[in-house]
């Protein structure tokens, strides 16, 4: 099912398993290789915003709910991040789509990692923002955010997904940003997550570990992090960058974790540029 107006389409994809992913297109008018975004953990594809908006000025760009999020199927039984990379080629295959540029952003870069290994063939280039080879790399000051995040999963309903997002915004960004920061929140709050949907995609970014594989990356990748990334920092993306045959890394600069919503036009300038190229 779908439902299309002008340079816009929206739908549901059909997963061999049943599963249905609710996904979206900018920019349809436009020919050659489109873009596929994957989401990070947390939010829905409303986030994307001002990030896809840039990008389908000159491509199509597709993007999806994981399942668990927005109006995707509830989420599988156990969710892995190699499991999330097939959920994309069936987003793609659904779509006709026989190869894509792909641009994922932490959780979602892990994705896009499996997805360039499992798939070289179905990978134009590819973007890896803000995201490790090993799920549980750790900055020298990034333990006590991670148990800050930890300690999101213990407030009720709809704050879960809420606060969690705003610990991913680094601390520059939310006190230079108040009013972009409580947009974001409300956003969020529009199409809240099941807790357990985030927990699940939680512990698939901890799992994840594609070091032995990282070598039959065949596309050309730009590995990109944030300067202010107090989360992961920036070595983990360095060395990951390093594992990838045809990589270059490069950091966005003023930016924290959360590069397509603290830096927009400056990440969507990069990508756009790279996948030009």
């Amino acid at each position: 099912m779908t439902a299309g107006t002008g340079d816009y389409d929206a739908g549901f994809a059909k997963l061999p398993d049943g599963g249905q992913i609710a996904y979206e297109i900018h920019g349809r008018a436009h020919g050659g290789i489109p873009i596929l975004l994957i989401r990070p953990l947390g939010g829905t594809m409303a986030l994307w915003r001002t990030f896809s908006a840039l990008l389908s000025e000159k491509f199509r760009v597709l993007s999806f709910d994981f399942r668990g999020c927005g109006s995707s199927s509830p989420v599988s039984v156990w969710v892995s991040t190699e499991g999330l990379a097939r959920d994309s080629l069936g987003v793609l295959a659904h779509l006709g789509v026989p190869r894509a540029h792909v641009f994922g952003v932490s959780l979602g870069g892990m994705a896009a990692t499996w997805l360039a290994i499992l798939a070289p063939t179905r990978v134009a280039k590819l973007c890896i923002a803000s995201a490790p080879a090993r799920g549980l790399e750790l900055s020298h000051s990034s333990i006590r955010h991670d148990l800050a995040l930890a300690g999101c999963f213990a407030r009720l309903g709809k704050d879960v997904e809420a606060a969690l997002v705003k610990r991913i915004l680094s601390r520059p960004f939310r006190t230079a940003h108040p009013d972009e920061v409580l947009r974001i929140e409300r956003i969020v709050r529009a199409e809240p997550g099941s807790r357990v949907a985030l927990l699940k995609h939680a512990l698939a970014g901890m799992l994840h570990d594609a070091r032995r594989e990282l070598h039959r990356i065949e596309a050309q990748t730009l590995v990109l992090a944030g300067q202010n990334d107090d989360l992961l920092g920036t070595k983990p993306s360095h060395a990951l960058s390093d594992a990838i045959p045809h990589s270059t890394f490069e950091i966005i600069a003023d930016s924290g974790h959360a590069l397509t919503l603290e830096q927009p036009i400056v990440t969507a300038t990069r990508v756009s540029q790279f996948f030009l190229s």
